[in-house]
């Protein structure tokens, strides 16, 4: 940590330079979640098997393994090619997420609103084309359509 940096400020430090590391190499990422523990998702479709600890991109052979592929430093220049990081994501097995998808549209749930947000009151659905909340549990996901469904919104689950 710098000097006079709050662990916040760190944090986003960090999570500022692992998102460079993929945009810089050609690779569409999004990081859901805890800030300190985020997850990473790849093309809205994956979340990568790989963790943050500190300054370091871990990836592991799998979901939730302890077996390290490989480690990246994320420094303004990380020392890993755009050949090299492609190599190490298809090494490892990610999981698949869930998005939810308003039928005949290119809309995807991305949260909800409340008619009065100070009691919660009156909930719906919010739906747009980017950030699409991901689950990371099919099963949930269905539970979540299922309930949108009775409330007679058409959607698939993708």
């Amino acid at each position: 940590m710098r000097k006079n940096e709050t662990l916040e400020e760190m944090v986003a430090r960090r999570n500022k330079r692992l998102k460079s590391l993929f945009s810089r190499n050609g690779l569409n990422i999004r990081l859901v979640g805890d800030e300190q523990k985020p997850a990473v998702i790849m093309d809205e479709s994956v979340v990568l098997s790989c963790y943050v600890k500190n300054f370091d991109l871990h990836f592991t052979q799998e979901p939730f393994s302890d077996e390290i592929v490989k480690t990246v430093k994320l420094k303004h220049e990380p020392d890993i090619t755009r050949f090299e990081l492609q190599e190490v994501i298809e090494l490892c097995k990610h999981r698949p997420v869930y998005r939810i998808l308003l039928k005949k549209t290119d809309l995807y749930l991305v949260g909800y609103n409340y008619l009065n947000s100070e009691d919660s009151v009156g909930r719906y659905p919010v739906f747009a084309k980017h950030k699409p909340k991901v689950y990371f549990d099919k099963a949930y996901a269905e539970k979540v359509a299922a309930n949108l469904a009775e409330d007679g919104y058409e959607i698939d689950i993708v």
